[in-house]
């Protein structure tokens, strides 16, 4: 809700600002909150604080320790993330992805050669190709592998003599 709203009557009258506000909240509050959002929260309230009755020291440092623990946080699971796709170089994975364009989802067996950061997100290179480390459906047994590659040559083989 907005600050200042128009009172006619008695009662309050709805303004597009006050309705823009009301929606923003909504949608907002579904999401996560990240350590943006919890800064601009703390910075808001200090600044709508109460001049008469500001907020105690004791609230403040209360908020910048969850602050602080809420970095760490994030910080401590993008470390993991790295790692995890670190650990995965030189083994047999296999990815899931989708299409933005046409909703199909697509499949990609290979072996991890590489792992790169960008933004501070993990990327795979499988086949030549970067891939999300959210797009990681499964790490494949290596005697599993090797099987699928020969069932795929082999099947490859049988349909090009077959229409030849």
């Amino acid at each position: 809700m907005s600050l200042v709203q128009a009172v006619k009557d008695g009662a309050l009258v709805e303004s597009s600002a006050s309705k823009l506000s009301d929606s923003t909240t909504t949608t907002s509050s579904s999401s996560s909150l990240d350590k943006q959002a919890f800064l601009q929260l703390l910075v808001a309230q200090m600044k709508y604080q109460d001049p008469l009755e500001p907020t105690s020291n004791t609230e403040y440092i209360a908020q910048l320790a969850t602050f602080s623990q809420l970095e760490a946080l994030q910080n401590l699971d993008d470390t993991l993330n790295a790692n995890e796709a670190s650990d995965l170089i030189g083994k047999a994975v296999m990815l899931k992805t989708t299409s933005s364009s046409t909703g199909d989802t697509y499949y990609t067996a290979g072996y991890v050669d590489a792992m790169t950061l960008s933004n501070g997100d993990p990327y795979l290179l499988v086949s030549g190709n970067y891939y999300a480390l959210t797009d990681l459906y499964t790490v494949l047994d290596d005697d599993y592998y090797k099987d699928y590659l020969s069932t795929i040559t082999t099947d490859t083989t049988d349909t090009s003599t077959s229409t030849t």
